[in-house]
C-alpha cells in the first residue's frame, strides 16, 4: 500500500504543478510569432493613401490578445472579414475569411524580416477556385507594398499606410452646460 500512497501524491503534486505551469514549458503563440519576426507592427488600420482608404482599408485588430487577430477589409466595393491564430502544434500561421460576395479563403502566413507572406486558396461564390499569394513588404514602420499575385498575369501592386490613432486622452475634458 506504501507504494500506491507515494504514487498518488506524487500524480497530485504533478497535476498540480502543472495547473499552475511549474511544471509546462512555455508554448509560443501568434503575438510572440509576430513580435520575433518584427510584424508586431501589422495591428492597426492601413488604407490606400491616393484614396485615403475609399478604395482599400483593412485593420488587424486583436480580438484574443495574442492568439487572435480579426481581420476586416474594404476593397473595390467588397468587405471581408477573416480571422488569423497559430496552430499550437506546428506553428501554422492560419487565415480564414470570407467576403460579401460569397468567397471564402483559407490560408497560411509566414512572415520574414521585412517581408509577410500570405498564401490562400480561394472559392468564389460562384464556386470558382483559385490559389493567389499577397506579399507585403515593408517601406517603414508606417508604410507598405502589397503585391497580388496569382489571380491576374500580372501582380497587382499597391501601398498602404498606416492610420495614426490617439494614443492619450486628453486630460481634461469639456464642460457640458
Amino acid at each position: 500500500m506504501k507504494s500506491f500512497s507515494n504514487n498518488t501524491k506524487f500524480m497530485a503534486l504533478t497535476a498540480i504543478l502543472f495547473m499552475l505551469g511549474g511544471a509546462t514549458s512555455y508554448a509560443k503563440n501568434l503575438g510572440d510569432t509576430l513580435r520575433e519576426s518584427k510584424w508586431d507592427g501589422i495591428i492597426g488600420t492601413w488604407i490606400d493613401p491616393e484614396t485615403k482608404g475609399r478604395n482599400n482599408k483593412v485593420s488587424y485588430v486583436w480580438k484574443v490578445k495574442d492568439h487572435a487577430i480579426l481581420a476586416t477589409g474594404a476593397a473595390f466595393g467588397t468587405n471581408s472579414i477573416a480571422l488569423l491564430g497559430r496552430n499550437a502544434k506546428d506553428g501554422t500561421v492560419f487565415h480564414v475569411g470570407a467576403d460579401d460576395k460569397g468567397t471564402s479563403v483559407l490560408g497560411k502566413w509566414t512572415f520574414k524580416e521585412d517581408n509577410a507572406v500570405l498564401e490562400l486558396g480561394f472559392v468564389t461564390g460562384e464556386g470558382v477556385e483559385g490559389v493567389m499569394q499577397i506579399r507585403y513588404a515593408k517601406k517603414d514602420e508606417n508604410s507598405l507594398t502589397v503585391s497580388l499575385e496569382g489571380i491576374s498575369p500580372q501582380p497587382i501592386v499597391y501601398t498602404l499606410v498606416k492610420l495614426k490613432t490617439a494614443t492619450k486622452v486628453p486630460e481634461k475634458a469639456p464642460k457640458r452646460l
